[in-house]
């Protein structure tokens, strides 16, 4: 009997699509999705002229919590499906993640408005569960690189499109709500040209990556694209700090001497703080501080540093609970200017935000999971470094991690719910946190 060709191929489909193994997909678009929905905060180009929204304290996103618990669900379920049920509980086998969490708990059921603080705390820890478990969604780190790149692809394209089709909606103009005099500066699928500056300095640490251990074309393509956003949003801290990132990232690597690796590491970002936040910190070094960098917030907020700081004074142990600082109106009774507070939604200073939130205590403990740990992580996986891949996957963790630690010291992105850039950067402990304990194992 005739064969009908027509049925023969379709059944040579049908068994190539059986053979096709499902589960790096999954794993690849449950990634996706997290990840694209995190950096967007289920609001793409979000309109800043809408002034309801804009001063929207609470940030009520329903869509957002919504979304962010279902994707917390779909991670168990596939790791139930996966049979790696035993790693959905590793994020509270992780000391240092549960005593930070568990502190954040207790200076927000203290705290002004507990159900609100408790809220955005829940939100938090779950983030932190998603990022936390991406290793477990493949099979190597090769496959990692290569959807992360294809997600900052799709946002790279989506923010040039957005710039060329609904540039209201992807421009700061002079009619939006607040920080008029942006008007001009790119902030591409983001809320703001500081989001969109970050974002893209990490996209180049990405491409460079990409080029290294996936396709070169690619990754260059991700790189040059990424500088024009950097470069065409204005965002001068990200700018600044960009370079040092990515070279104390390939040095971090490189290096064999421990203190040498230390001083790389912790040079600039102590740098970053000093200059920053020391004319406020130590009065008697304003002079100089105003000499040598007149502005050293590049928009004139140390203002909000003085009020963070005046208010820790009074509450230096519990701090006021979650992230609600500002949003409640606190800072009205630290100064005396009734106008001033209405300017700042957060401290401008990823350090000190935290400490608003949970006291001392509270920035010790996230200091010591965001600062300290990640380097013993990054000086432990080097010694066991098999190939040059894993040397440019180890670069890329470590650029991330610097780079984001140089920009808390101008904006509150430590600890900061579903922000993007922290989003970023707790995928880069999950992973560095794994990798480590992995090479543990073998050792």
């Amino acid at each position: 009997m005739a064969r009908n060709p027509a049925r023969s191929a379709a059944g040579s489909f049908i068994n190539a699509i059986t053979r096709v193994d499902a589960v790096p997909v999954m794993g690849a678009l449950l990634f996706m999705i997290a990840t694209l929905a995190f950096w967007t905060q289920m609001q793409p180009f979000r309109s800043l002229q809408d002034y309801a929204a804009v001063q929207d304290t609470t940030q009520s996103n329903d869509l957002r919590k919504y979304t962010t618990l279902a994707i917390s669900a779909l991670v168990i379920a596939f790791l139930y499906a996966e049979g790696k049920k035993r790693h959905v509980f590793d994020l509270v086998k992780i000391p240092i993640v549960v005593a930070v969490l568990s502190w954040s708990a207790v200076t927000s059921l203290v705290s002004a408005n507990p159900s609100l603080a408790l809220n955005r705390l829940v939100l938090a820890a779950i983030t932190v569960q998603i990022a936390y478990a991406v290793p477990l969604l493949f099979k190597d780190a090769t496959s990692f690189i290569r959807v992360l790149g294809i997600c900052a692809t799709v946002v790279i394209i989506a923010s040039y499109l957005g710039v060329l089709f609904v540039p209201d909606l992807s421009i700061h103009t002079v009619r939006d709500v607040t920080e008029q005099p942006l008007a001009g500066n790119w902030r591409g699928i983001f809320g703001h040209k500081n989001d969109l500056s970050a974002m893209a300095a990490l996209f180049i640490f990405l491409g460079i990556v990409v080029a290294r251990t996936n396709n070169v074309i690619w990754g260059i393509a991700i790189v040059i694209s990424s500088a024009g956003l950097l470069i065409m949003s204005e965002g001068k801290t990200s700018i600044l700090i960009t370079i040092p990132a990515l070279f104390g990232g390939f040095l971090l690597v490189w290096l064999r001497s421990r203190t040498a690796s230390a001083a790389v590491a912790y040079i600039p970002i102590l740098v970053m703080v000093f200059f920053t936040l020391g004319g406020v910190l130590f009065p008697s070094l304003e002079a100089f501080f105003k000499t040598a960098l007149p502005d050293p917030t590049f928009t004139g907020r140390t203002d909000a540093w003085s009020i963070a700081v005046q208010a820790i004074a009074r509450a230096p142990v519990l701090g006021y609970g979650y992230m609600i600082f500002w949003d409640l109106g606190m800072a009205y009774g630290v100064t005396s200017s009734v106008s001033l507070p209405t300017t700042f939604s957060h401290a401008h200073n990823g350090f000190l935000d935290v400490f608003l939130s949970g006291g001392l205590l509270g920035l010790t403990l996230v200091v010591v999971w965001t600062v300290v740990l990640p380097f013993r992580h990054i000086q432990k996986v080097k010694l066991g470094l098999k190939s040059k891949e894993e040397r440019a996957i180890l670069a890329f963790f470590a650029s991330v991690w610097m780079f984001t630690l140089m920009n808390a010291s101008l904006e509150a992105i430590l600890f900061n719910r579903s922000n993007p850039i922290w989003y970023t950067f707790l995928i880069a402990l999950g992973c560095l946190h794994a990798w480590s304990q992995a090479h543990g194992r073998r050792t």
